[in-house]
Parts: C-alpha cells; structure tokens; sequence
C-alpha cells in the first residue's frame, strides 16, 4: 500500500481515484475543500479532522462487496480502542451518541474507492447531532498513524476473507431499536450475510433494508 498525506486537498476520493495505478492508494489528508459524504451530502471539516480515501482494485475482492462499508467502518472503531466509539448500519460511527464520522463507497470501472471522515476534535460543532471524539486536539502523526493502520486493516480483511459480521454486530447500536426508513418503521432485527438490515414491521413482516436512509428514535 502506498501512502499520500496532505495538509489540505479537494476531494480525497476524487484524488485517489486519480492517481491509482497498481497498488492500493491511500490519500490522508486534514482537510477537504470540496468532500462529499453519502447521498451528495457535503462534508464539514471540524477543527481537526481526518478525511482519507483507500482505492484498490475489485480483482482484490473475494467476497461479498457490499460488506465493504460495514468492514471499512469496523476497521477504524477496532483500532481506536474506545467502548464509547460504536456504529450505526450502515456507515455512521458514533461517539456518546453524537455522529463523529462516517464512510462512503464508491466505484469506478475496475476500482473501488473507501472513504473515510472522522472528526477528531470540534469545539463548537454547528450540526446538529455531530461531535468529535477528543476534547483536545491531537498530534498530526497520531492521525496519519491511524489512517494508515486503518488502510491496512482493510487489506487484511480482504487478503484474508476474515471479515467476521459477528464482530462488526458487537458495536452496533443499531439492533433491537426502532428505525424509520423512506416507506415506514420497523425494528431493527439482525444484519444479513449480504450486510443488509433486517427489520420487522409493525404487522411482522420481515424486510431486508439496503438504503441507507434510516434514522434511530428508539
């Protein structure tokens, strides 16, 4: 894996995708002038962030590609070592309750593209719901440190197919919880092979849930 570290750039993803030849890439940067988040949303840097995209090539990949926003975010909470850090189905990471990141996926052509934002340190957070995980800043080094063990972490689950659901489920605060999704409510059930939600409607039936558009009341 090689490895790029910014102060600032445009777009990790977008960086990343670009400058991919052979090895994966990971792009680490500080800051991000025009990142972009899940369905479009526009990326916020908090007083420090870390916003870093992992691109490699399918050929890589030998198991089910849409666990891959589920192992990417287990990834960065395993490492970080923190019993407050969790994660929400399918790609928030959460700290005290509040949203301190997430990841996004994307392909292009013969590549996949990890993205990941997490924000380290925000003072005075102006969105709602959004924190950070340490009250102080922290050093650039431990950053980019933890970028790239993330980076690697990835690999190594894919090298090795190890990537175990169960693990992922014990920091998931989503199960057992009432969620709203586009066409209604339902609670929150199990995560399928595929990493798709199950949940059961207030008549019982059971859906499987691969939107990301759901939100937690209870």
């Amino acid at each position: 894996m090689k490895s790029i570290f910014f102060d600032e750039v445009d777009n990790t993803q977008d960086f990343a995708m670009n400058e991919f030849k052979e090895e994966p890439l990971l792009i680490v940067s500080k800051a991000q002038t025009f990142g972009r988040g899940t369905n479009q949303n526009k990326w916020q840097n908090a007083d420090q962030s870390l916003a870093t995209s992992l691109v490699f090539n399918k050929k890589i990949v030998n198991f089910t590609k849409t666990l891959i926003p589920l192992l990417a975010g287990y990834s960065y909470v395993s490492l970080i070592k923190n019993q407050k850090l969790k994660l929400k189905w399918p790609n928030d990471i959460i700290f005290n309750d509040d949203k301190v990141g997430g990841v996004l996926v994307e392909e292009s052509n013969d590549l996949i593209c990890i993205g990941l934002g997490i924000n380290y340190f925000w003072k005075n957070p102006n969105l709602p719901g959004a924190g950070a995980i340490y009250e102080e800043k922290q050093d650039d080094r431990k950053i980019f440190q933890d970028a790239e063990e993330w980076g690697r972490t990835i690999l190594n689950y894919i090298e090795n197919e190890d990537f175990s659901l169960e693990n992922y489920m014990s920091k998931l605060t989503t199960l057992g919880k009432l969620v709203e999704y586009p066409e209604g409510r339902g609670w929150a059930k199990d995560i399928n092979d595929d990493g798709s939600l199950m949940i059961e409607t207030p008549s019982g039936e059971l859906l499987n849930l691969t939107s990301p558009l759901i939100s937690e009341i209870i």
